[in-house]
């Protein structure tokens, strides 16, 4: 008994000296709010590397005479402002920027009077405002490739469409709906409108649902009539939602491409052509990146000035509402 005792402490004292002398190796200890940037880390490095990348190189080739094209041989040259210069006398690029600030004003305001014409009155349904919330967004749901060609290619046909087919069994000459330079035009406003009319309505119906009825049953007893409730009680409420929804559709607007290239493809000759496919043809297509890219900073900078001088207006017109 005594041998086993003995050797039962001798196995027994090396585990004690290895607790005794375990290595234990400082860990910092960091608050919640730090290993939440530690972990977002990757994905912030990722997103500004992918975004800073292409900025930073379409930026340098501005100023240069960049083209995809080249021999090899030939190497590229700084050349300063010249392809801005180009750009300011480039006739045909200020005749797609036309068309694009026609498209804009076209399709944006219809969108805004329809998508609240359709949310004042849906708000006011109680049955079934489901199913017409739901039949309403469907165009939305689709690509706008799908809802181009559907909407477009096939209603707007010439020759077969059902359109044209109906205005000749009235007696009524066709509308050359895509080969005519201005009906072009229209029919891509009409397509847009028939797409993302849905947009503006989901954003104000959310808007509505957000307006007290409180006050509005204060306004009425006060003698308030309801279009007076709607001007000085509803529409300032939902005013952000409005402008919000507004500066959404009109950046879609400036540099719209799948519905122009699907319909028209930018004819006939460059009637519908807008920005984006004119700086898609001159950088991609034709290989002048130093233009293309001069071209996309000029869109950047319509947009950024537009975007800020809207949202400075609309700022103080809320302001004023409220005050």
């Amino acid at each position: 008994m005594s041998n086993n005792q003995s050797v039962n402490t001798q196995v027994a004292e090396p585990r004690g000296n290895y607790r005794q002398f375990r290595l234990r190796i400082p860990f910092p200890r960091l608050s919640d709010n730090s290993w939440k940037w530690i972990l977002l880390l990757p994905a912030v490095i990722t997103v500004v590397v992918l975004l800073l990348g292409p900025i930073l190189w379409t930026l340098v080739a501005a100023f240069t005479d960049m083209h995809l094209y080249r021999p090899p041989n030939i190497e590229t040259q700084f050349i300063g402002l010249r392809n801005f210069e180009k750009l300011l006398h480039n006739g045909s690029f200020w005749r797609t920027v036309r068309n694009t600030v026609v498209f804009m004003a076209g399709v944006v305001p219809i969108q805004l009077t329809l998508g609240l014409l359709l949310a004042v009155c849906l708000n006011n349904v109680m049955r079934g405002r489901k199913f017409f919330r739901t039949w309403f967004l469907l165009p939305m749901m689709l690509s706008p490739v799908v809802s181009s060609f559907i909407a477009g290619r096939m209603m707007f046909q010439e020759d077969i469409g059902p359109i044209n087919f109906f205005l000749k069994s009235l007696g009524v000459a066709t509308i050359p709906w895509l080969t005519d330079a201005n009906w072009a035009m229209v029919t891509l406003i009409i397509v847009d409108v028939w797409q993302w009319s849905s947009f503006m309505f989901l954003m104000l119906m959310a808007g509505l649902q957000g307006v007290p009825h409180e006050l509005l049953e204060a306004a009425r007893v006060d003698g308030a009539t309801h279009w007076q409730g709607f001007r000085f009680i509803t529409i300032p409420i939902i005013m952000p939602v409005t402008v919000t929804a507004l500066l959404i559709r009109v950046i879609d607007a400036f540099r719209v491409v799948d519905i122009v290239m699907t319909l028209t493809g930018g004819g006939p000759g460059q009637a519908t052509e807008t920005v984006s496919i004119a700086i898609f043809r001159t950088g991609v297509k034709g290989g002048d990146l130093a233009f293309g890219s001069s071209q996309a900073y000029f869109l950047v900078v319509i947009l950024l000035v537009f975007g800020g001088g809207f949202l400075y207006i609309s700022r103080r017109a809320i302001n004023r509402n409220q005050e």
